[in-house]
Order: structure tokens, then C-alpha cells, then sequence
């Protein structure tokens, strides 16, 4: 009986098309301030418990042979924690310690995200040319890292550039230098 009405629910829901936009713009994204934050914060940034469930429910719906048309969402984490000089890529050691979290949160989390990825970002202070390349290492050195010290795998690196300013009151501020992580389920 029980499992009766767990398959009409799972039916009914697919029928309806529960849908999340998995736009970039339409991400759910978190921010964490805190320069050492926990593990288990860290994994529900980058893992929410509502899109958790949502993959749960499809999965099971693809079980008994039902097709899922949820779309899941993307969930981002962005933090002012990894900054960095201007011009510069170099990680912080402050940077460092912020990554330990990420990692172990990305461990712990092996069999939930097929991919991660990390986008770099820049002040306005420069040409487009030299932000893109430098948002790009920005990203990169992060990849490095976590591949270096967790050996995690599978992740891609994008330079955004001032393409999206964390303080647009402040253009050329340490805020707009980061990186975001950005796990595909």
C-alpha cells in the first residue's frame, strides 16, 4: 500500500514536470564568509538539501522505469575567502585553509557530483584580455590545489573576468578577486 502511493506521488510529480531553471542565472548560490568553515557547511553550499531530495526522487522515478522531468538545478558556493593580490594567482595561505574545507567537502561528497566547476574572477583593473587570462589561473591554481592535496579529478576551470563583480559598488576591490565552485550533478 505504502509503496502504491509512494509510485502514484512519484507519477504524479513526473506528470506535472516539477522543473528548476538550471540556468546559470537562476542558481541557487551560497556564500560562506567565515575564513574556516566546516566540512558540513561547506557540502551544504555546494549540495542543498532541496536539490539533494530532487535528485533522490528522480532516481528513484528511474528505478521503477519512470522517466524524470524534473530538471535539477545547479548550486554554486562563492566566497570572498579565496581572494587574491591584484595581478595575481597565487593562493593565500588563508586561501589554503578555506580549500581544505572545499576538498573535504568534495571527498565526502565523491558519489553525489560527476563534475566541479571553478570559475575565476577579476576586478575591473585591466583589459578584458588580461582579466579573462587571469581569472583563468585564478581558477586554475584552485584546480591545482584540490587535485595536489585530495586528489580530485574531473574538474574544469573557466575565467569569467569582471564579467560578474561580487561588489559593484567597489569595482576594482579584493572581493571581485575570487573563485566559485560550481558542482554538476
Amino acid at each position: 500500500m505504502i509503496k502504491h502511493a509512494v509510485v502514484t506521488a512519484l507519477l504524479v510529480s513526473s506528470m506535472c514536470g516539477v522543473a528548476f531553471a538550471a540556468d546559470d542565472e537562476m542558481r541557487q548560490t551560497v556564500s560562506i564568509n567565515s575564513p574556516n568553515p566546516k566540512v558540513e557547511e561547506v557540502e551544504g553550499a555546494l549540495f542543498p538539501k532541496e536539490i539533494v531530495a530532487l535528485k533522490d526522487e528522480c532516481a528513484q522515478m528511474e528505478k521503477i522505469g519512470l522517466r524524470c522531468q524534473s530538471v535539477i538545478p545547479k548550486s554554486s558556493l562563492d566566497t570572498i575567502q579565496i581572494t587574491f593580490a591584484r595581478g595575481s594567482a597565487m593562493l593565500t595561505e588563508e586561501g589554503k585553509g578555506f580549500l581544505r574545507s572545499v576538498g573535504a567537502a568534495l571527498q565526502r561528497k565523491a558519489g553525489v557530483w560527476q563534475s566541479l566547476a571553478i570559475e575565476g574572477h577579476t576586478d575591473a583593473t585591466g583589459s578584458e584580455a588580461t582579466n579573462r587570462r587571469l581569472s583563468k589561473n585564478r581558477a586554475e591554481s584552485v584546480k591545482s590545489f584540490l587535485e595536489a592535496e585530495f586528489g580530485l579529478s574531473n574538474i574544469e576551470t573557466a575565467g569569467l573576468s569582471s564579467d560578474k563583480l561580487r561588489d559593484t559598488d567597489n569595482p576594482t576591490g579584493a572581493m571581485n578577486r575570487r573563485v566559485e565552485f560550481v558542482p554538476n550533478w
